[in-house]
Formats: structure tokens, C-alpha cells, sequence
């Protein structure tokens, strides 16, 4: 049976290529049903790094993946080159002793950590200081609330990746308010490449 991944490209305020998000979209017709957050995250990375290679895949560019919490705490993205990934934490994460221990060890080891759709709550905090890259949809997260989160992060030493970009007035609002990359529909819709079926971690 076919499966699939899809990548969408990250650019710069230049619009130049930074790196690829890649996501799991499971077998034709692109069915994730009965599919964990596991299974999805061990099929990209077995795709990426053993079948096709992350050469073909991102030209040696860095690569966005969203790993589960279960995945974070047995610091599975230590397995990787540290150049080639860039670790994606969801939002449904919670930032629990042992994963912040986790997150802690892979910055100090340079591997950059983002945190996606983000919404600033207090008890991020400790992410917050791990991460290299804060992802904001700025489609559906009103304008005061965006302000309000740059505000809070202004102290930080973070780079503001916006993603659901779909028309030249998103990226210029998010270019002026002072965001280094870009992601979404106005630069590109996700690419499906196509991978054979893999084992699960």
C-alpha cells in the first residue's frame, strides 16, 4: 500500500528556502484514521532519514517534526543529527519535569526545539526558555492576542516562525511585526511525496 508524507517549504522574510516542515499522511487517500501520534512520527523519520534519505528529501535543509510527548520523554530526537531536524513540540504537550529535563539536554546539545501553534500560558515558561523558534498561526490568533504574546516574549531570545500564511497582507503584517520565517499557503500547499510502509517505534 502506498504512503505518504508531505513537506511545505519555510522561508525567510527574504523569501528565500530556510527548511521543511514534514508530515505524515498516512496511505492513499490520505486516511490518518487509526494512525497514532507514534506511528505517524516513526514513519516520517524512517522515510526521511533510512528510505528515501534527507537529502532527497530537504536538499540537506532542516526538517520541522512534530514529536508526541511519549516520543519527547524517551528523547527519541537524540537519535538524530541535530542539523537536519529541528524538534517540533504541539501544543497538546504538557511541559512535565521529565520532558523539560529532555528539552534542557537536547538545547544544551544544540538541536533546536519550536513550539508550534503557540499561545503564551505562564506554566510555558520552561519551554519557552528551551526553544530557538515560537510558531504562531497568525490566520486564526487574533491580532491583540499576537501582540500581546510578542510583548511577552520580547525578553526571550526566540525567532517567530508565522505559519498559515495565505496572502501577501498575512506576510507583510507578520514581516512588519517582526517575524523571521514563514510558512503557509501563499508560498506554497504541502508537496506529498510519495514512501513505502514502515515500522512503528
Amino acid at each position: 500500500m502506498d504512503q505518504y508524507i508531505a513537506r511545505q517549504p519555510i522561508l525567510n522574510v527574504h523569501k528565500r528556502l530556510y527548511g521543511y516542515e514534514l508530515l505524515y499522511r498516512g496511505a492513499e487517500p490520505y486516511t490518518l484514521q487509526n494512525v497514532s501520534g507514534n506511528r505517524a512520527t516513526a514513519s516520517l523519520l524512517s522515510s526521511t532519514f533510512l528510505t528515501r534519505g534527507i537529502d532527497e528529501i530537504s536538499g540537506m535543509r532542516p526538517c520541522f517534526i512534530n514529536f508526541t510527548q511519549d516520543l519527547l520523554e524517551r528523547n527519541l530526537p537524540a537519535a538524530f543529527p541535530k542539523s537536519q531536524i529541528v524538534v517540533e513540540i504541539l501544543e497538546n504537550v504538557e511541559p512535565t519535569s521529565k520532558l523539560i529535563s529532555v528539552c534542557k539536554k537536547l538545547r544544551s546539545e544544540g538541536y533546536k526545539i519550536a513550539l508550534d501553534d503557540f499561545v503564551y500560558n505562564r506554566n510555558l515558561e520552561p519551554l519557552i526558555e528551551c526553544a530557538e523558534i515560537i510558531k504562531i498561526d497568525v490566520r486564526l490568533t487574533p491580532l491583540d492576542t499576537i501582540t500581546r504574546t510578542l510583548n511577552r516574549l520580547q525578553n526571550h531570545k526566540v525567532k517567530l516562525l508565522a505559519e498559515k500564511v495565505e496572502t501577501l497582507k498575512d506576510f507583510e503584517m507578520a514581516n512588519k511585526m517582526g517575524f523571521t520565517y514563514f510558512q503557509g499557503y501563499f508560498f506554497s500547499k504541502p508537496e506529498k511525496i510519495e514512501i513505502r510502509e514502515l515500522s512503528s517505534v
